[in-house]
C-alpha cells in the first residue's frame, strides 16, 4: 500500500472528483423539476456516485481521498457562486468522517469503504437542509428563482418527518450505490487487495 501520494494517484483522484462533481451537478439541476428531487438530492447522489467512490477509494488506499473529492466539488461550486455556508459545513464534516472510517478500517476493507461512503454521501446535504434551517429565506428564494407554486410545494413537503425520511433514504441509497460499485468493480477490487 502506498503511504504517500503520487502525481498519478493525485491526478486520478482529481479526475474522479470531477466525475463526482458532474453527478452532484446533474442531481442538483434535476431539483428544478420538483422540490421532492431537491429534498432527496443526497439520496440520489448516494445512489449514483457509488461506482466512482468505491473505485477511487480502492485504488488510492491512502488518507485524503474523500477530502480531495469534497474539496474539488466545493471549489467548483464556490467559483460558480453556488456554495452556501451549510454546504461548506456538510462537505467538510462528511469528508472528515469518511476519512476517519477509512483510516480505522485500514483502507483495504470493503465494509470500511462502504461505511465511509455512507457518511461521504451526506456531503451535499447542506443544500436541502436549508429548508429546515432557514425556512423563510429558502421559500422566498425558491419563489424568486423558480415559481410561487414550486415554493409552496417545497414548504408543504419540508416537514420534520420528511427530513428523517431524507436521512434514512440517503443511508439506504448510499448502501445500494456502494454495493453496485462493489459489484461492478469486483475484479478490480480483488486485484488491489480490497476485501
Amino acid at each position: 500500500m502506498e503511504t504517500k501520494w503520487t502525481g498519478k494517484g493525485l491526478g486520478i483522484t482529481v479526475g474522479f472528483s470531477l466525475i463526482y462533481f458532474v453527478i452532484t451537478m446533474l442531481v442538483m439541476m434535476s431539483g428544478s423539476f420538483t422540490p421532492l428531487t431537491w429534498i432527496f438530492m443526497t439520496a440520489l447522489i448516494g445512489l449514483l456516485a457509488g461506482v466512482p467512490y468505491m473505485y477511487i477509494t480502492a485504488r488510492e488506499q491512502i488518507f485524503g481521498v474523500s477530502t480531495i473529492m469534497n474539496l474539488i466539488v466545493g471549489l467548483i461550486y464556490f467559483i460558480a457562486g453556488e456554495l452556501s455556508n451549510l454546504v461548506i459545513v456538510t462537505l467538510i464534516a462528511s469528508a472528515i468522517l469518511a476519512e476517519i472510517i477509512r483510516k480505522l478500517s485500514g483502507y483495504k476493507s470493503l465494509k470500511g469503504n462502504l461505511c465511509s461512503y455512507i457518511l461521504f454521501a451526506f456531503g451535499m446535504s447542506g443544500s436541502p437542509i436549508y429548508i429546515w434551517a432557514f425556512r423563510d429565506y429558502t421559500i422566498q428564494k425558491a419563489a424568486e428563482e423558480m415559481s410561487a407554486e414550486y415554493a409552496a410545494s417545497m414548504d408543504a413537503m419540508a416537514t420534520p418527518f420528511m427530513l428523517a425520511v431524507m436521512i434514512v433514504a440517503t443511508i439506504i441509497l448510499a448502501i445500494i450505490g456502494g454495493l453496485i460499485g462493489e459489484a461492478i468493480l469486483k475484479k478490480k477490487l480483488s486485484i488491489v487487495g480490497v476485501k
